[in-house]
């Protein structure tokens, strides 16, 4: 358990590179597990999760080589079939083995999910596909035993674009019989990642950004390079870490389309904003103004994960913004510490009526997901003399050495183990 220690009041500014995604990182490792040939993914994320993820590989017998950012997975020794409980419970993200072990070895058990405490987050979409599927299931003492002797090809329509669901499914449906079509699918950047990746692997899918996503299985799948895209929420982080302080960022690595969203909520605020190829360059105004109404959704919409950091920096805003969460119900609760900073901050249900404030003083504060905490941290850094913020831990889960990248930016963090 560790926290950071802040002093506030000095613009982030210079040159980032930005690094490799972690929610496009965490699916590309379970997909490895298919490939029958060595992988190599590069631009890797030096994150927790990452390394959680490594750990799982090598639990069930794979061959792990990381040096600096290039990981090489040799899948060929697989022998368990089990994902440890423990290990489940710390990381959302390791429901997607469920989907890459039936596709290569027809059979898995896991535990149920764990992760952020961001709401409700269930699996029943997933299983429901992978029933349709072909997929056997059965729950005991808290643990899910799958087995599925002929996978086959269905018509998948989801009833929400989730993600993860839309991620699972196109890992079992690589190797099934016939063909898959998921309907109403996830369109977030992240797909268009893991599709691209299964495709290097000799994968047959078609219509990835779109809300039809089709599969045809194939017998088996080979190695391949590949490259882990930049993470957008890591680049909008910074970008409202240097809004929120005055300084001026200049981004590299990062592409355009991925961060529409996040780049026109912060025009609105008076932000100018400039790409050049993969560079993204950012001047703030004097004065941070809002007056405008944000809503959470799905890809296109704006991205549920960027919605924490936004708030921090709206609370240094002239005017008043009304925010909707519509994807997660638990995830204000970074609002209630971003206050004791001196934020205005008003919750009803689902909404969140941010009332720009003079400034933010430093205050001792709990960050209790990745999300939040990292908008605690940006908050801190912003706010006039020291901060402590609890649950260094959760940040750590997405974001590489933050501490490290802030300071070299021109502020002044410390991880306090």
């Amino acid at each position: 358990m560790g926290y950071y220690l802040v002093e506030g009041g000095k613009p982030i500014g210079g040159e980032f590179a930005v690094r490799g995604s972690k929610n496009a990182a965490l699916p590309i490792l379970a997909a490895t597990l298919l490939a029958e040939d060595e992988v190599v993914l590069e631009n890797c994320p030096m994150i927790r999760d990452f390394y959680l993820t490594l750990d799982i590989l090598r639990t069930l017998g794979c061959r792990v080589e990381l040096t600096g950012r290039t990981a090489v997975i040799d899948t060929r020794q697989i022998h368990d079939v089990k994902i440890r409980e423990e290990t489940v419970q710390k990381m959302r993200s390791s429901i997607l083995f469920l989907g890459a072990l039936l596709g290569r070895e027809k059979r898995a058990v896991l535990g149920h999910p764990g992760g952020c405490a961001i709401g409700k987050r269930p699996i029943d979409i997933h299983l429901s596909a992978f029933e349709k599927m072909g997929v056997e299931i059965q729950e005991e003492e808290g643990l899910f035993y799958c087995s599925a002797p002929h996978i086959l090809g269905y018509q998948i329509y989801l009833k929400y674009p989730s993600v993860g669901a839309t991620e699972n499914i196109l890992l079992l449906a690589v190797k099934a019989e016939g063909v898959t079509v998921i309907h109403n699918a996830a369109r977030e950047p992240e797909i268009v990642a893991l599709v691209r990746f299964l495709r290097a692997c000799g994968a047959e899918i078609y219509g990835e950004g779109t809300p039809s996503i089709m599969i045809e299985g194939v017998k088996s799948l080979h190695g391949a390079y590949f490259s882990i895209p930049f993470d957008r929420i890591e680049a909008g982080t910074f970008l409202c870490a240097s809004a929120m302080t005055g300084g001026e960022l200049c981004l590299s690595g990062v592409e355009k389309d991925d961060m529409e969203t996040t780049i026109d909520v912060l025009e609105k605020t008076g932000c100018r904003l400039i790409f050049a190829s993969d560079r993204l360059w950012m001047k703030p105004p004097k004065k941070l103004k809002s007056d405008f109404s944000l809503t959470t959704g799905p890809f296109p919409g704006f991205p549920t994960d960027m919605q924490p950091l936004i708030m921090s920096l709206l609370t240094l805003a002239k005017g008043t913004c009304m925010i909707s969460e519509t994807v997660f119900e638990a995830r204000f609760r970074h609002a209630e510490e971003l206050c004791r900073m001196g934020a205005d901050i008003t919750i009803a249900d689902r909404v969140a009526q941010i009332k720009g404030c003079e400034g933010l003083i430093g205050a001792e504060v709990f960050g209790t997901d990745l999300r939040g905490g990292a908008a605690l941290l940006i908050a801190a850094l912003a706010a006039e003399g020291k901060s402590v913020i609890h649950g260094a831990e959760y940040v750590e889960r997405g974001y590489e050495k933050i501490e490290h990248a802030f300071s070299l930016l021109g502020g002044s963090v410390r991880l306090m183990e």
